[in-house]
């Protein structure tokens, strides 16, 4: 069955890829750079961020208003950045995503390659904690979801055995010390990504760690252009006292 699945996926490239290739050439196919276009990916998501974290307020009261007025006060930068910030973080998951497909289809997992198929897996998991950790800075509707959802999930293991949830009952419970706690997280697990990615990139005979520049060109140029047309916004305020009836859900990291 597995070999099955295998064949299929690897027809499915294969075909993309020869389509790629009439379209861009062999050197510029970018289902030929996965891995390194994820590592500019990341990079730009480290930029950014860092850029961000200069102007985010680390406290109940503050959290949602630093961003909003980073998206509306700043729109040339924060603003742009922000929505970079955040495509950018979603493509790093849909390229990682993409790059474990194919060396799975082409049954390049096992063998010497066993030790990059382990820290890239490792990779990935680091990569979404980081991405839902970002989603409860900002405090509105969405990080009051994704907090509590995640409190919930967590409270699963015995270690905490339905503790946590309870921070999040009552307004009151909430205070700036989670805020220094989500900020100190959302800074240390990107730092764990660059570091096993440096682990995984070892072990691979001359890994590339960036695409050819027109490819980087072309990425950068999209992320702003689609930051542009479709900017990322905050939902209303986080609210614990009411329930949330809709919010606007990521489909690159909250499914899980």
């Amino acid at each position: 069955m597995l070999k099955r699945m295998q064949a299929v996926l690897q027809w499915c490239f294969l075909k993309v890829e020869a389509l790629f290739n009439l379209a861009f050439g062999d050197r510029l196919n970018p289902l030929y750079y996965l891995g390194p276009i994820a590592y500019y990916l990341m990079w730009l998501v480290v930029a950014s961020g860092l850029y961000l974290y200069a102007f985010f307020e680390t406290s109940v009261g503050g959290a949602y208003d630093s961003v909003q007025a980073l998206t509306h006060a700043q729109p040339w930068a924060g603003g742009v950045l922000r929505s970079v910030h955040r495509y950018a973080s979603d493509g790093v998951v849909l390229i990682m995503l993409l790059h474990m497909a194919r060396h799975w289809s082409f049954d390049r997992y096992r063998g010497f390659r066993w030790f990059s198929w382990v820290s890239g897996m490792a990779v990935l998991w680091l990569v979404y904690a980081s991405g839902i950790n970002g989603y409860m800075l900002p405090w509105d509707r969405l990080a009051q979801f994704t907090v509590v959802a995640t409190a919930e999930w967590l409270d699963w293991l015995p270690l905490f055995n339905g503790t946590l949830v309870r921070n999040f009952i009552f307004t009151e419970n909430v205070n700036d010390r989670l805020f220094s706690l989500l900020s100190f997280v959302h800074i240390g697990i990107p730092l764990a990504v660059l570091a096993v990615l440096w682990v995984h990139t070892q072990r691979v005979p001359q890994a590339r760690t960036a695409p050819p520049l027109p490819i980087a060109a072309t990425l950068t140029v999209a992320l702003v252009v689609l930051s542009l047309v479709a900017p990322a916004l905050s939902q209303a305020r986080a609210d614990l006292a009411g329930g949330m009836a809709e919010i606007d859900f990521d489909w690159f990291y909250l499914p899980v």
